[in-house]
């Protein structure tokens, strides 16, 4: 698009939707655009590319604040490129983070299941919700405790 359109054919070009466009420009991701006469928005040709670079970064995971600090500096004449990649590796390394606790969680869970199966079928008490998930935990508190006496 090389000439000035109208909020629709921007969100439709930049692969958003009009609410969209709407918002980014109240959080000031997007400059505030012309109006016609009639007070209908007008957007340039940099708008979509400034949409679609919300689009790009959000789909790396960057926070719609972090974007409007990335451009913030793009716009004072800065590069972004240190801090996005200052952002980047703080990203990765909670992901890891997140994966070796999942991995963790998902061993847990396997463990928990295979007991449950070895278990008769317990009948319900008064005293308990669910006996499988509290031995489980009771389990897993017997375990915590050898291992702080090691």
């Amino acid at each position: 698009m090389k000439e000035r359109a109208f909020i629709g054919r921007v969100a439709r070009t930049a692969g958003v939707s009009v609410q969209a466009v709407r918002f980014y420009e109240r959080l000031g991701l997007l400059p505030v655009a012309q109006r016609t006469p009639a007070g209908y928005r007008v957007y340039g040709p940099e708008s979509i590319e400034r949409l679609q670079f919300v689009k790009q970064a959000q789909e790396l995971g960057f926070s719609l604040d972090e974007i409007r600090e990335i451009l913030r500096l793009r716009y004072e004449g800065r590069s972004p490129c240190t801090c996005v990649s200052n952002l980047l590796q703080k990203k990765l390394e909670k992901i890891e983070h997140d994966i070796r606790q999942l991995v963790r969680f998902r061993h847990d869970l396997r463990k928990t299941l295979e007991r449950s199966k070895e278990l008769p079928h317990l009948p319900h008490t008064a005293s308990s919700i669910c006996p499988l998930i509290q031995i489980e935990s009771r389990q897993s508190g017997k375990e915590e405790k050898r291992g702080k006496r090691r």
